[in-house]
């Protein structure tokens, strides 16, 4: 489990996010965190605050909160033009993370496919299976002939019924 501390700087580091890179100076305050005592510390500016799918160790958690804080989370209202193709590629994400995970089980002995670790590799298949069933059954489709304010509130009702769907698993 990793911790996130926030410390004033003792001497000069670089943010080591790659999009960032600003220079942290002596006195500036920046994060300061490691996923497990093996990997390297990550240092990052204040203006880059580490997010759930850094924090974490497990590829499968790293890369549902990806798909959850960058795909789903940052549509917007003006996006909901192509969202029959923006709810695709989210249904293609999830589906691919959900074949990995199910590949994991069936690639586990099966005496430890019952144990707590094939239980949990079920149970966030189970889940994102439920996710895709959510997604899939989101009705994408704005009329034409609607008043450009309906299509407005058209727009807004797909965006909160896809930001609605989340991962309840372990």
């Amino acid at each position: 489990m990793s911790t996130l501390k926030r410390q004033k700087a003792m001497k000069h580091y670089v943010c080591s996010n790659s999009r960032c890179a600003n220079p942290i100076m002596v006195g500036d305050e920046y994060y300061r965190f490691s996923q497990n005592r093996f990997r390297p510390m990550e240092i990052l500016c204040l203006a880059c605050k580490p997010t759930r799918s850094q924090m974490t160790g497990s590829d499968f958690l790293s890369t549902m909160y990806a798909i959850e804080d960058d795909e789903i989370a940052a549509l917007s209202v003006e996006g909901m033009d192509g969202a029959q193709e923006i709810v695709e590629g989210i249904i293609g994400q999830l589906e691919e993370l959900r074949d990995e995970t199910e590949e994991r089980r069936e690639n586990m002995p099966e005496s430890l496919q019952d144990a707590p670790t094939g239980e949990l590799l079920q149970s966030r298949y189970d889940s994102v299976d439920e996710m895709i069933g959510e997604l899939e059954d989101i009705e994408t489709e704005i009329d034409d002939e609607l008043s450009e304010d309906e299509k407005e509130d058209r727009k807004e009702e797909i965006l909160q019924a896809i930001q609605d769907v989340c991962y309840n698993g372990e």
